[in-house]
């Protein structure tokens, strides 16, 4: 399936299933983007199409504050959600059947922590000796590891903000923590805490030789 990513639109060209394309809080109709003469509805998930792209670039429109309109061609464009709403993407009466599709994506953005986490404590076992009072390196190095831990750090949390992300997204949508805590191989009250911290600023891992580093800098 081809699909081709534009800002705010994307175009799949594929056969979409009709009812599926509906909004839970139609608003005004007339607001909505027009394709083929006609205002394009608001696409929700689709359990026939489960493993789909389309449903995919639907959950990571809500996760982004977006949601996805759809014409019965196939066209598809992306806007922003309305102020202060948080619909389901979910079509009525059907939030179990999803349960596995919103897991997939946890587990997902899990293994993403996971892979970023041991790229940061790569980075930071590389540039532990050259904090050290007996380093020799020049300056250039030192602020070069810097640099490169900075990034690896950043990675780091915005994997852990995915995780958060995917996190809530299926929590909205009935997916017990349990459930969740399980397919990420997270403790409940790490989910949990996950879940709580909303948009706190991730923590500065213990151990890290910033003021070392940055002071060569």
């Amino acid at each position: 399936m081809s699909q081709q990513q534009k800002s705010g639109s994307t175009d799949e060209k594929a056969d979409l299933s009709l009812h599926r394309t509906v909004q839970d809080d139609p608003g005004d109709v007339s607001a909505f983007p027009v394709h083929c003469g006609r205002p394009m509805p608001v696409r929700v998930l689709d359990f026939t199409e489960v493993q789909d792209r389309v449903n995919h670039a639907v959950a990571q429109a809500a996760v982004e504050g977006r949601r996805v309109h759809a014409c019965g061609c196939g066209f598809l464009q992306e806007t922003a959600l309305p102020e202060g709403t948080v619909p389901s993407i979910v079509p009525d009466g059907e939030t179990r059947l999803f349960r596995p599709f919103f897991t997939q994506r946890v587990l997902a953005a899990a293994g993403r922590v996971e892979t970023a986490e041991w790229s940061f404590d790569q980075a930071l076992a590389d540039a532990g000796p050259l904090a050290s009072r007996d380093a020799e390196e020049p300056a250039q190095r030192l602020c070069a590891f810097e640099a490169g831990l900075e990034t690896e750090r950043w990675r780091l949390d915005q994997a852990v903000e995915a995780l958060r992300d995917e996190l809530r997204l299926a929590v909205r949508h009935g997916v017990p923590t349990t459930l969740l805590a399980r397919e990420a191989a997270l403790d409940e009250a790490d989910v949990a805490d996950l879940l709580r911290l909303g948009d706190v600023p991730a923590q500065s891992r213990a151990g890290v030789p910033g003021p070392a580093l940055a002071a060569a800098c």
